[in-house]
């Protein structure tokens, strides 16, 4: 009995703490591998996760992705997160961007809490079998954004979310918060369609209720981002993001990451990166369009400490 109790102890110890961990997480298969580098970058159906002011410089007047995440790692393993994001263009100066993630922890189950090691069914003070109901803690999040510009280079937007996440054993917490973002798109005269991309974003401006009241990430970030069309057939772009999160004495930490993105024909992309944030790792992706269909693919390599070793990142999305 006291190896339950300890388990349920330790899992509201965590959800306390970590409950709104998810909503720092970067769903984009695209930018995740160039490093997790997303404030400057150029506008994509991820935008109101990194910069919801990007998609106002974008061509596309519509784009929407599905993304899946499973944790591979040792000390991650059985975590898993389900997005989508998109947006669309009213009109030069107007965009709408939402986005919703769902967000799964491993089960608690007889399994976990280690019985499976029992050579005997375990049973409470009055010698009856004990059974644990399988129940999973989760998070979801919803994100809707507003995006104007405020002349030809300069771009703000406002991003509102709710977020609800369960421990699963009983107790809940609530948050609303808000992004603040700017996003300038300047042309490079040296080289025809090239342009330097400038974004700052202050992200998780709220507050949370429930029963678990844990604090908000809260974060700061800037970057920019450089991108070069060689010629009709290849293009980089470059991306530096800084920033800072705090979410409590022992949970804060600089952030800084750095990606490269290289494409042939506006068909095949090639991407490469490297983040820090509390971990260092490194990543690396594809991603292949044809027609309005696009796929990207991510990949991160770390030391086996970091949670996020091991771990893949796909994703599907359309464009018109």
């Amino acid at each position: 009995m006291k190896k339950i109790i300890s388990i349920f102890i330790i899992s509201f110890l965590a959800a306390n703490t970590y409950g709104q961990e998810y909503l720092t997480i970067n769903p984009n298969a695209r930018t995740s591998a160039m490093g997790d580098a997303s404030v400057a970058v150029t506008g994509d159906a991820w935008s109101v996760f990194g910069n919801a002011a990007a998609p106002l410089f974008e061509y596309k007047n519509i784009q929407a992705q599905f993304s899946y995440t499973p944790w591979q790692s040792d000390v991650a393993g059985g975590y898993y997160l389900l997005s989508l994001g998109g947006y669309v263009k009213i009109s030069d100066r107007h965009a709408l961007s939402v986005g919703g993630r769902m967000y799964q922890e491993p089960k608690l189950t007889e399994v976990s809490a280690g019985w499976d090691n029992y050579p005997f069914v375990p049973k409470d003070e009055n010698n009856n079998p004990i059974h644990l109901k399988t129940t999973r803690p989760n998070g979801k999040a919803l994100d809707v954004a507003y995006g104007y510009k405020v002349c030809d280079k300069v771009g703000l937007s406002l991003t509102a979310r709710y977020g609800h996440y369960a421990t699963g054993i009983g107790s809940n917490s609530n948050t609303i918060g808000f992004d603040l973002a700017v996003y300038s798109s300047l042309p490079l005269n040296i080289l025809d369609g090239a342009k330097i991309n400038i974004g700052a974003k202050a992200a998780n401006l709220g507050f949370s209720f429930g029963d678990i009241k844990s604090d908000l990430p809260i974060s700061g970030k800037v970057g920019a981002s450089l991108y070069a069309p060689f010629s009709d057939a290849h293009a980089l772009e470059g991306t530096v993001d800084l920033g800072y999160m705090y979410q409590s004495e022992s949970m804060k930490t600089f952030m800084a990451n750095v990606g490269v993105e290289y494409t042939l024909m506006q068909l095949l992309a090639v991407r490469a990166g490297y983040g820090y944030n509390y971990y260092g790792y490194a990543t690396v992706g594809l991603g292949l369009r044809f027609m309005h269909i696009q796929i990207d693919a991510s990949y991160w390599v770390a030391a086996k400490s970091c949670p996020w070793r091991n771990t893949f990142r796909v994703g599907v999305g359309i464009d018109f």
